[in-house]
């Protein structure tokens, strides 16, 4: 029975832990090819300490009830994949020059630049983001816990077969007494998500598939951005 536990919370830990390295990936660039000169005059026009400044300027206050609308994550598809092009132009263009370092500079601030260009508040650009982040990380736990509650299910069976199979009294009380221990254990360590956060979930699952190409363009751009081919880099995509 220990055994099984043992099993159950080594497999538990695996999986959490391969959904930590995913949200944790940074964000990159995406290619569309089709105005990448113009993105790399106005990175020579203008540089990061103007636009950090300006975009310091703005003034948003974000909603009290923390939800985020249909038309504010649109915006942040929007911009997240101007940001991309931004980025890898900014790579391209220090590639090019063999200058890594004058890359990262010009890409530094290329979400306010992104932002900018499309006439988007950077403020609200930035909360926007953070709900998006914060409601995507939720649904990875719920998809975990979704998986983890079948695998408890599986061992809880497991744990009152071996229950219903023991004869002796105390050895059965006890056996009893573990599996209580272990019910109250799990429903101590799920908590309930927040209104706000529950509502921003099922907001994105509506966009699931520009979110998904979204992740696709930045896979794409780590894969330039260290000089690479990407894979699947023959086409632009969009994430609209």
């Amino acid at each position: 029975m220990r055994a099984a536990r043992a099993a159950l919370a080594s497999a538990t830990a695996t999986v959490a832990a391969v959904a930590v390295l995913a949200l944790a990936m940074p964000a990159a660039g995406c290619r569309r090819p089709d105005d990448r000169a113009a993105i790399q005059e106005r990175l020579h026009g203008k540089g990061a300490a103007e636009v950090v400044r300006e975009a310091a300027a703005a003034r948003y206050t974000p909603p009290l009830d923390g939800r985020l609308t249909d038309t504010q994550v649109r915006m942040y598809l929007s911009v997240r994949e101007r940001e991309c092009r931004i980025r890898e132009a900014a790579a391209l263009e220090a590639q090019r020059q063999r200058e890594a370092a004058a890359g990262a500079a010009a890409g530094a601030a290329a979400d306010l630049r992104a932002a900018q260009e499309l006439r988007v508040n950077p403020k609200e650009y930035a909360w926007v983001r953070e709900q998006v982040l914060e409601a995507e990380a939720a649904a990875t736990s719920q998809t975990l816990n979704q998986r983890m509650a079948a695998g408890r299910e599986q061992l809880l069976a497991r744990m009152r077969r071996d229950r219903d199979a023991l004869t002796d009294p105390e050895r059965r009380a006890a056996a009893e007494r573990e599996i209580e221990d272990w019910k109250r254990g799990l429903q101590a360590s799920e908590p309930p998500l927040v209104p706000a956060v529950r509502a921003n979930v099922a907001l994105l699952a509506r966009f699931r598939e520009p979110l998904a190409r979204l992740r696709v363009l930045e896979e794409r751009a780590l894969a330039a951005a260290a000089g690479l081919e990407a894979p699947g880099a023959a086409g632009a995509a969009t994430v609209h």
